[in-house]
């Protein structure tokens, strides 16, 4: 159902002080309203009438990104002529400008006005109620974009007022801001995070008649990058417990054709980098970080990015730093591997029109990088969010016998890109949260070696049994950094409604 919000003058100030939790339940409403596109209509029309509250109860306010955030998704109702009745007018007034919209609500905590108006209500009975009409999507990126409105604005007109749009100044900066963060001293902006790890390969001169070992429980972009090269994908089986590559079964792997191997940070969680970089180091191979889902995840206190030859980044929308389009970047200490990435990146060219090899067209755009400086600024709160909702995920699922909730080593700093459970009857249960309204997604339903795409690669059902399993059980539940408690409480109940069914019923 589709709601007109009102916000009383109070339940602004609260929502623009950002203090509290009142003000934190106020900012549950204003992100559930706009994720849903419902309106907020203001009765409070001027800056005068606004400020003198604000700096009465805060001092001098300075929250102007606030401002803008409720202005920018709101928009001005004009109040009906009254013949005043009630003891407070400002309040009738509301209640008369409700009257004129359809399905009006007023989000107030003020008793009087909850008395007297009967599309008055707080912020908690809202709620309830919009989750109760309302789907939850597996990632809503509006509330993130909305949040960065403003900023988002600036960058776009920044590139638009530079009158250079390849490879220009946000680049650059986005590039050492990017390096920086993940402790390295090179950053190279590419197209795409497939070519992101296309680029590491061919800066290491891997190619045709060469092996790269892969985890065999990946996405198949990190197969194709290996595979775009003329070299050939070396599957080697993942640990059960936390999908990562098993670094006890790497060696067995390597044969005299063996250059390099990937290890995938998957779902957000890092790969055991130490005994991996052990191996390599004995055999003289490249190691190289697919990072792709795991931005600001640390190993042993260190980022990812940062463990390896290099690391390859997807900047995807969806992932925990995410452009508004496509975008990837590589990011390593050594300066000729840097240089040579870059160069091939650019048709591969160093000098304007002279081309020293067959290169490709892979760089980040201008505007997109105008964008992820912005998103880097929230990144570190971003995945503590992430980091809080799987915290209340895994504590609500403790004791759900079929399920199986993900492992975090010790060594680990996960960023939770995706939160990924096993269940034995994984589909039954994505159908009743479907049917439910909850929306989820399997990452990834059928593994690589099995995909049709390696069917010349000749492996059968079973050939990697692990990998197999995992692909069969998991699925991933809603994890967003803009996700509320209401919504990871309505997850959280239907999910134990599905197991509290006898064994027959859910079988159906």
């Amino acid at each position: 159902m589709k709601y007109t919000i009102f916000f009383d003058t109070s339940t602004c100030i609260q929502f623009l002080l950002d203090e509290g939790d009142l003000s934190s339940k106020i900012s549950e409403v204003f992100n559930s309203v706009v994720s849903s596109e419902n309106k907020i209509h203001l009765i409070i029309p001027t800056y005068e009438t606004i400020f003198p509250l604000l700096n009465s109860k805060n001092g001098d306010f300075n929250n102007f990104e606030r401002l803008n955030q409720l202005l920018a998704n709101s928009k001005i109702s004009n109040t009906p002529l009254i013949t005043p009745t009630w003891t407070n007018i400002e309040h009738q007034l509301l209640d008369a400008t409700a009257h004129l919209y359809k399905n009006p609500i007023i989000i107030t905590q003020d008793e009087d006005l909850l008395s007297n108006s009967k599309h008055a209500d707080n912020c908690i009975n809202f709620l309830k109620k919009i989750y109760h009409y309302q789907s939850i999507s597996f990632l809503d990126l509006k509330p993130l974009h909305q949040e960065l409105r403003l900023p988002l604005r600036q960058a776009f007109e920044r590139v638009l007022n530079s009158g250079w749009y390849i490879l220009g100044n946000e680049v650059k900066l986005f590039e050492q801001e990017f390096a920086c963060y993940c402790r390295t001293e090179h950053c190279i902006g590419v197209g795409n995070g497939l070519d992101a790890l296309q680029l590491i390969l061919r800066g290491l001169d891997i190619g045709t008649g060469d092996e790269v070992i892969v985890p065999s429980n990946t996405y198949i972009a990190t197969w194709l990058a290996v595979s775009y090269t003329g070299a050939t994908p070396v599957p080697v089986e993942p640990k059960l417990s936390s999908y990562n590559i098993n670094p006890a079964l790497v060696e067995k792997a390597i044969t005299p054709k063996t250059k390099a191997i990937i290890a995938v940070h998957l779902y957000g969680q890092v790969a055991d980098m130490d005994p991996i970089n052990a191996v390599a180091n004995k055999h003289d191979l490249k190691v190289i970080e697919d990072a792709a889902q795991a931005h600001g995840a640390k190993y042993k206190g260190r980022p990812v990015g940062s463990l390896a030859d290099a690391a390859g980044f997807s900047f995807y929308p969806g992932k925990n730093l995410g452009a508004i389009g496509d975008a990837g970047a590589v990011t390593t200490n050594n300066a000729e591997l840097a240089e040579k990435i870059r160069m091939v990146a650019n048709y591969g060219s160093k000098i304007k029109y002279q081309h020293e090899v067959k290169g490709l067209n892979s760089r980040l755009d201008e505007l997109q990088a105008s964008f992820l400086r912005e998103k880097l600024k929230k990144l570190k709160q971003w995945n503590a969010h992430r980091k809080q909702i799987a915290e209340y995920y895994n504590k609500a699922f403790i004791d759900v016998s079929d399920l199986i909730t993900p492992k975090v080593e010790s060594w680990t700093d996960s960023v939770w890109h995706a939160y990924v459970i096993r269940h034995p009857q994984r589909d039954r249960l994505a159908k009743f949260l479907a049917d439910s309204g909850i929306a989820t997604m399997i990452h990834y339903p059928i593994p690589p070696h099995l995909q049709l795409a390696y069917q010349d690669l000749n492996y059968l059902e079973g050939s990697f049994p692990i990998a197999e399993q995992i692909h069969k059980e998991v699925l991933s539940l809603p994890m967003g950094p803009h996700m509320t408690i209401n919504q990871i409480e309505t997850i959280i109940s239907k999910v134990q409604e599905y197991e509290s069914f006898p064994l027959l019923d859910r079988k159906h």
